[in-house]
């Protein structure tokens, strides 16, 4: 009994380990985000001796946030809606028909998620170029589009597969066509995964930098991801105000995760045990 204390903090050492290290930089991000810039320099990891939102309203006007969140917004919300549509369409075919060259899509789909996207780069610069979607943000939607739908297609399949074809038989005896039976029956019980997908798409939309930094040249048309590289480049000697963009470029997918994390481990885990 006495040594059962040492075994529980030896136990868990790792995993509290693991937990400073990911939450760490976060907490450090918010103390500085309302510590004032004089205090910063003196204390940077130190407790702020006074709370100040000078940091956030400086960092939100001066940074033209307002803007960069509108674009991705509307970037993250267009990408959502086409990777489920397209997505959905694409799952239930591949997992409730059996037709020549499905084994094909599959392969070329896991293909297209093990090939570095670094690779498509220079040809798609080439091709949005003579397109005229350089510069804008439907290119960029149709980029991120292309990169997220062979993981959500695999994901949303594994979840129809465990869905009884039985129920989708009993609909089509009722008078129901494929359409119907789609969006009647498979969309109601797939809710969970539909939800996990638009969650995962919002988040690596708001999140992604490559293609973003390589395609968009306008200041107005800038991500959040992209405009907080233009924040730091300009106010890399105030780390105050650095420290309160970085809070606000990633504040709002934190407290989203948060509100939806069991959504989104129950889609994770039930499209995996029933694929």
């Amino acid at each position: 009994m006495k040594n059962k204390p040492f075994e529980i903090v030896s136990r868990h050492f790792f995993l509290f380990c693991v937990f400073l290290f990911a939450v760490g930089p976060l907490v450090l991000l918010l103390m500085n985000a309302f510590k004032p810039k004089e205090e910063f320099l003196t204390s940077p990891f130190g407790l702020p001796s006074k709370i100040t939102f000078e940091n956030m309203v400086a960092a939100w006007t001066e940074g033209a946030y307002g803007q960069a969140f509108i674009n991705s917004l509307l970037v993250g919300v267009a990408t959502i809606i086409i990777v489920c549509i397209s997505g959905g369409f694409a799952a239930y075919a591949l997992s409730k028909y059996e037709f020549k060259g499905q084994n094909a899509i599959m392969a070329f789909l896991l293909l297209t998620m093990s090939v570095p996207m670094g690779l498509f780069l220079v040809p798609l610069f080439y091709v949005w170029q003579n397109l005229h979607l350089m510069d804008s943000l439907v290119g960029l939607i149709i980029i991120y589009s292309g990169i997220f739908l062979p993981f959500n297609i695999f994901l949303l399949r594994s979840f129809f597969i465990g869905i009884p074809k039985e129920l989708l038989e009993s609909a089509r005896v009722d008078g129901c066509n494929e359409l119907q039976v789609f969006m009647k029956l498979m969309i109601p019980l797939s809710k969970p995964v539909f939800l996990t997908v638009a969650l995962l798409v919002g988040l690596w939309t708001w999140n992604e930098f490559f293609f973003a930094n390589a395609f968009i040249q306008s200041d107005e048309l800038r991500t959040v991801s992209t405009k907080y590289l233009a924040f730091v480049g300009s106010f890399s000697s105030d780390w105050s105000k650095v420290s309160a963009a970085g809070l606000i470029s990633t504040l709002p997918m934190v407290v989203l995760y948060l509100f939806l994390q069991r959504q989104f481990i129950e889609g994770l885990t039930e499209g995996s045990i029933k694929g």
